[in-house]
């Protein structure tokens, strides 16, 4: 699996150890974030996507079906 490169440049190297803690702490941390904020976050409205365009609009309607 391709991962995507880091949100920085040169990411510290960790112990197995220390990545461990730290991902726990995140974990935490974001567990602890969403029960505090979680019923903020779910009452904001969600931005409205647009559709992707058809790629066969250009096409015309008298195109036989195959």
């Amino acid at each position: 699996m391709d991962l995507p490169p880091p949100m920085f440049p040169e990411p510290p190297v960790l112990s197995d150890e220390a990545a461990y803690e730290m991902l726990n702490f995140l974990y935490e941390l974001v567990t602890a974030f969403e029960d505090y904020y979680g019923h903020q976050a779910r009452r904001h409205p969600c931005p409205i996507v647009p559709p992707e365009p058809d790629p066969f609009d250009y096409l015309d309607d008298d195109t036989p079906p195959f």
